[in-house]
């Protein structure tokens, strides 16, 4: 697909909330190990709240979409997971501001404002064993993907890759911030559960964008 309007960018977030829905046993299970085990409900609150905002509004644009996204996370999950998920969404807007869908290109410029804006109110480096150890490979392999493609489904796809080499890295990191830097040497072996969520997040929005 070398574009996605705003219906079926709406249709892929849909997606994308049910994956993290989905997942939430999961997360829950990880975060028992090396946090207080409050990340995959938070997770799961946040996106059934995206999903209940998506199944009963419409958006004229891309940028009005997303920005209710956003702001849905902030307001319904609370805590820094909730501001961070949040700013994943919010951070990036002003690069899709004036459009009325997205190709590759723009869905990269859009992320990685993002991601950006994640970093910046974080605080984290990569290495620290947190969501920004997927979000920073994620945004390497999108502008890697982009010379030989501007297809939006692609660059997602590239995204959702270099998300996941950063969850399978993560698992050989001690965390330095947050709830997680307590369980130090016994969080080896286990990946960050935000940097699950991320590569769940950007899996869901490729998968539903890959049926429109």
């Amino acid at each position: 697909m070398n574009r996605a309007d705003t219906a079926a960018l709406k249709a892929a977030m849909i997606t994308a909330a049910e994956a993290i829905i989905a997942a939430e046993p999961e997360l829950t299970r990880i975060d028992m190990v090396i946090g207080d085990g409050d990340h995959g409900i938070g997770m799961k609150t946040g996106f059934t709240a995206i999903r209940r905002e998506l199944r009963d509004n419409e958006y004229p644009t891309p940028y009005a979409l997303f920005h209710a996204c956003g702001l849905c996370l902030v307001k319904s999950m609370g805590g820094s997971s909730g501001v961070l998920f949040g700013t994943l969404f919010i951070g990036g807007l002003e690069t899709i501001r004036d459009l009325d869908s997205l190709d590759g290109g723009d869905m990269c410029a859009f992320l990685s404002g993002g991601i950006d804006a994640v970093v910046r109110r974080g605080k984290a480096k990569a290495g620290d064993k947190t969501m920004v150890d997927a979000l920073l490979p994620a945004k390497e392999y999108m502008r890697r993907a982009l010379p030989e493609t501007r297809d939006i489904d692609r660059i997602l796809e590239a995204a959702e890759r270099g998300a996941l080499e950063g969850v399978e890295r993560s698992k050989d990191m001690l965390p330095r911030l947050g709830r997680s830097k307590g369980f130090r040497e016994n969080a080896l072996g286990w990946p960050d559960p935000g940097a699950v969520s991320v590569s769940v997040l950007l899996g869901g929005l490729k998968r539903g964008l890959s049926v429109q």
